[in-house]
Order: C-alpha cells, then structure tokens, then sequence
C-alpha cells in the first residue's frame, strides 16, 4: 500500500513546498516518488528513497518535471505500474494540463475496477488554474516582477535622456496575471509602468503605437509590459501550441521596440525576463510558501482517508480554507483574467492591486 508523487510542468520557487507537506501528511505510509514527470509513471520509475535535509528548502524542482503527449496506451501502462508498486493513491503537482492528465488516470483506473485515490496539488505561475483564488507559485513569481519591475522603471528613468522607450516581457502564453502582476506599484507609486498589455485584451499594432507616441508626448518616455501571449502573430514563438516539447523563449518585446523605433523614430528596447520570475528564490512570498506547503499536506491526508475526497484538486478560498474541487472542474481549462481588470493603463487597476497587495507581501 502506498502514494505515489510527481510533478509535471514547469516548476515555481515553491513547489518543493507542496513536495514538503505531502511527505508530512502523509505520516508513516509508504510514498514512492516519480522523479522526471509524466515519464516517470509511464515507466514505471517510482522510488522510495525520500529527500535528504535541504533538498526541499530551495528553489526549482527535487522531483525534476517534464511534458509528454499521453496517448490512451500510456494511461493503460500507468495504471499497470501503479498496480504493481501497490499504489492506493496518486498526487501529480501542477497546473491545468497536469490536471487533465490526472482526470484522464483516474477515470482510466476506474474503468478497469482499480479502486485508485487521487488528488492534485495546484501549481503555477501563470495563476490560470480554476477552482482556487491564487495558486501555489504565482504571489513569487508576481512578487519578483513587481519589485523587479519598479526597479527597471527607475532604470529607465535614468536612462530616459536616450531610451525612449522600454517594453518588458512576461511569462503568460494565455492570461495577463503576470503582466498585471508586473505593474503592481502600491509599494513604490511613482515608479509604475505606463501600459499594460495582456492576452484577453485585442490587439492592435496601430492602436498600441497611438498609445506609446501619447506617453512619449505628455512625460517624455514610456513604460510598457507586455505578457509573451499578445501578439503571437508578430513572432515565431510557439506561445498557442501545445507545449509537450516545444521550448517558449517570447520575443514579442523585442518586436514591439522595433515597431515603435521604425514608426516614431525614437530609439526603445525590448527585455524578456524570462525563467527568472518562476525560480528566483531571492523574493519568494511567505505566504506562497505556506500555501503550497499546506496544500500539498492536505492532498496526501485526503489520499490516506478513505472517506476523503478523491478525483479531486486541493484548494484553498481565499479565506485559507481547504476545498476539494473536481477535477473535471479544472481540468484542461483556463482561468483568464476578470473583465473588470483587463485594462491598459496600470494606474486604473486598484481593485486588481488591492487583491494581489496580500499575496506579494510588499506594501
């Protein structure tokens, strides 16, 4: 009898956190860990061996992670493995995709009479997961880009005199949780960007261009962040397609500054920030730790109760309560930004920022 554990998906500055409290929940049963993603329960590669002292106490992810196209034989073979190993429940960590993954296992296991427990632990940075107010993973990614964020504002201040223009780009292929994230400024009003530019807002080149020249006209400059999933007409990045293998690597900052260099002559850079907004550890939220590190408890004690809730994701209100949500609920769908915070102009979003205030723990 025993949990298994793994992780698919990219990981946060607080996955390990999940990783950490299901080891706790899961008192003195047996737990196996799949090390390397879906490949690992593929496969059939579930260990015993636990993590040593300070494994868990960084950034990245102690399980590793990976993506792969599940074909309906490979759900046949990771029910096969878990029967094996004498698997009477099975966690994955991660976002919307890994919890389509984990619906079809279970339902899989199900059809062939294996009485399998299982339930998710949220994880993402993107914050796109429905069923949970904020998810494990995004108050640090959204805490580093606000801090780092102001900072480059200041930058660009300086530097203002022969950079007119500054576009900086976020993760966030569907949603603009990210990009908004960036241009929380509470904590340093007069260093807020001048424009945000998010996936569930039109895009238009000619519109955004009227936008920077009005800026550029009334202050001298202009400040923009953009998510990576605007415009992906404009550049090669894959940001739409189905990310099993495919790396993401953005761009649309850089072809926004072209753009603008071209049409009003004056001189702008593009700056992706990259993986740093999802791994740094320099800036991780208190809160997000304990969140993540919750939940993941939570998730292994309803697994080890017969009685719990299984074919379920663990979540929390956004009072801190625990609450089981279907997977189907969750499962392969996106949870985009609210209309009453798709906005452009950072300095009209205060019911967006008096939201994330608690979350990045800055004000």
């Amino acid at each position: 009898m025993a949990l298994v554990l793994a992780q698919t998906g990219a990981p946060t500055a607080v996955v390990n956190r999940s990783v950490r409290g299901f080891l706790t929940g899961a008192r003195e049963r047996r737990v196996l860990l799949g090390h390397g993603g879906p490949d690992a329960l593929v496969t059939g590669t579930l260990v015993p061996e636990l993590p040593h002292d300070g494994d868990l106490d960084a950034a990245g992810s102690y399980l590793g992670s990976g993506r792969r196209a599940i074909a309906s034989a490979d759900l046949d073979r990771i029910v096969d493995r878990l029967a094996e190993h004498g698997a009477t429940g099975l966690s994955l960590i991660g976002g919307n995709g890994t919890m389509a993954f984990l619906h079809a296992i279970d339902e899989r296991a199900s059809l062939r009479g294996y009485g399998l427990r299982v339930v998710g632990i949220p994880k993402t940075i993107d914050n796109d997961l429905e069923g949970i107010d904020h998810s494990p993973g995004f108050a640090s990614a959204a805490r580093y880009l606000a801090s780092t964020v102001t900072d480059m504002v200041r930058d660009h201040v300086a530097m203002a005199g022969i950079e007119k223009v500054r576009i900086v780009e976020t993760m966030g292929r569907d949603t603009g949780w990210l990009g908004l994230a960036a241009s929380y400024h509470l904590h340093d009003p007069r260093y807020a960007a001048d424009l945000v530019l998010i996936p569930e807002r039109a895009f238009s080149l000619d519109a955004f261009i009227a936008d920077v020249s009005a800026r550029l006209s009334e202050r001298g400059r202009a400040f923009v962040v953009v998510s990576e999933g605007v415009a992906p007409e404009l550049t090669d990045s894959p940001v739409k397609s189905q990310n099993h293998t495919r790396l993401i690597q953005g761009g649309v900052s850089r072809v926004l500054a072209r753009e603008v260099s071209e049409r009003l002559g004056v001189t702008a850079r593009g700056e992706v920030i990259g993986t740093a907004q999802r791994c740094s550890s320099a800036l991780v939220s208190e809160r997000d730790q304990r969140e993540a590190e919750e939940l993941g408890r939570i998730a292994a004690r309803w697994l080890g109760d017969p009685a719990g809730p299984s074919g379920v994701m663990a979540s929390l209100t956004s009072e801190g309560a625990p609450r089981a949500v279907p997977l189907r609920e969750v499962a392969g769908r996106v949870r985009h930004v609210p209309e009453r915070w798709r906005r452009s102009d950072p300095r009209s979003l205060d019911g967006f920022q008096e939201w994330l205030t608690p979350l990045v723990e800055l004000v």
